[in-house]
This record gives C-alpha cells, structure tokens and sequence, in this order.
C-alpha cells in the first residue's frame, strides 16, 4: 500500500508533525513506548497524570507502558485499564466504547485498547474512507450531522470510519458504507483500494490525532441515492467535479476527508 504524510496539508498537521519531531528541544509530546517501541505521543503536561495511573513509568526518553514480557492479551488489559482511568480523570473527549488495535512498526498487531483513548495516547488508528462516484464522474458527498461532536455540518466522503480490531479494511468499508449511507451489501463489495494510504497528524483538545486515511473508491449506479441509516450524516449531495473542487478549496471538507477526496481526484485526472 503506497503511503503518504499530510504534512503541510493543513498548519495545525504540520505544527504538530513538528512538535512531536522536536523532542530534543523542549518538545510539546513525550515518546510513548509500547512492547519496545515509540507508538505513541504524549502531551507532556499529561505526564505526571499517565505516571499516577500505576500502568506507565518513565523511560529513557519519554514514557512506557509497564508491559515487558506481557503477551497482547494482558497488554491489551493494561493499556484498557489505562484508558477507563484516564477518561475517570477527563482526559478522553469521546468514549466510544470500540475497541481498536494498536500496531507495531511491522504492522502487527501488539495490543486492543478503547478508540477514544487513542487520542490522549497518540496512537495512531486507521480510517477507511469511501469515495462513491457515478460513471458520469459525479461524486455523492455527504454533510455531517449538526449533532456530530467533531466536525459538524462539514462535507465529508459518502462513507468513514474507523477500523475496529479484529476487522479487515474491506469489512469496514462495507459495514460503513451500509450504515452510514444504506449501500447494500451487492453494491458495497465493489468497493476497490487503490493502495493509497495518508497519514495525518494533527492537534486535538487531548493529544495527537494520528490517523492513517485508506483510501478506497465504490462505483454507483446512477438509480442509486444514499440513504443515512445511523443518524452521522444530515443530508447527501451529487457534485459535479468542479463543484467538489469549489468545496475542497473553501476548506468545507473534513481534514481527512479532504485528503482522500484530494487523492481520488487527482488518480482520476491522472492519464491512463
């Protein structure tokens, strides 16, 4: 899978990119190992708060989960133990009582811990992002709920969301595709990836939001209108090109969004 960062895609990526970059120099994020290596970022005024909880103790450089030697399942309850006594001391935004898995460099899997903690933490999840298109090169969009936590009313691709642990890319792409915008199942298993994966980084309330966007692409035929099942999304929009273009430059899109609306756009410009 092809990959890419979103530095300087948007400032508040970039800053924090820098931040956690700059650990030599007084930075704003301390390394967070996990099973040996730096999975993490973490706000240093959060420090003393992770060192209270009794499962992180203080590396060389930065903090450590208090796993040597664990197998994943009893990392796995560690860092879930963590998480429930960091939200008791408000310091996750949104519960969302999912769990999600944590990957090595290699792409292993090395722990499970609660998706709203990932956040604090600065572990890096990963999102499927769905463009829908027509063979008239028209795009179905959709507009967050106003009742949305982050990013109300905002444009976003006609399906997202994350990976939950466990589950496979393509899983996940038909389970939100049929959710959020009631693609049934024989039209949601077209869905292809290009092998374009995005890395973005940027600040939140908590900590890093660290998110690799997959991105993936779905045909529709053009009898077909998307239909919110789940309540996320307010209404959905048919946009030609240029109008998608309009949106992307007005900065109406999600930041993620954007990213793999930006890379679908650009694949399908491209020659051959």
């Amino acid at each position: 899978m092809r990959s890419s960062t979103s530095s300087g895609t948007e400032a508040a990526s970039a800053g924090a990119a820098a931040a956690v970059a700059d650990e030599g120099r007084g930075a704003d994020y301390l390394p967070f190992w996990i099973d040996g290596e730096i999975l993490g970022r973490v706000r240093r005024d959060l420090g003393p708060s992770l060192l209270e909880a009794g499962a992180v103790e203080e590396a060389d450089v930065g903090l450590r989960l208090r796993d040597q030697g664990f197998s994943n399942p009893r990392r796995s309850r560690l860092l879930q133990g963590l998480a429930v006594q960091l939200r008791s001391a408000g310091l996750i935004a949104d519960w969302r009582n999912e769990l999600c898995s944590v990957l090595n460099s290699a792409g292993a899997e090395v722990a499970r811990c609660e998706r709203g903690a990932f956040r604090t933490l600065g572990i890096q999840n990963r999102a499927v992002h769905v463009n829908g298109y027509l063979a008239d090169g028209r795009i179905w969009v959709a507009r967050r709920s106003q009742l949305k936590r982050a990013d109300p009313g905002m444009l976003d691709n006609v399906a997202a969301g994350g990976v939950s642990a466990g589950e496979s890319l393509r899983s996940c792409a038909m389970r939100e595709l049929w959710e959020e915008a009631g693609v049934p199942r024989e039209l949601a298993s077209r869905v292809e990836f290009p092998g374009m994966s995005i890395r973005s980084v940027r600040e939140t309330r908590f900590g890093l939001h660290d998110e690799l966007v997959i991105v993936a692409d779905v045909a529709l035929p053009a009898g077909f209108v998307p239909l919110g099942r789940d309540g996320e999304v307010e209404q959905f929009l048919c946009m030609a090109r240029d109008e998608v273009e309009g949106a992307l430059e007005r900065r109406e899109f999600t930041v993620e969004a954007a990213l793999s609306m930006r890379e679908f756009l650009d694949r399908m410009q491209a020659p051959g």
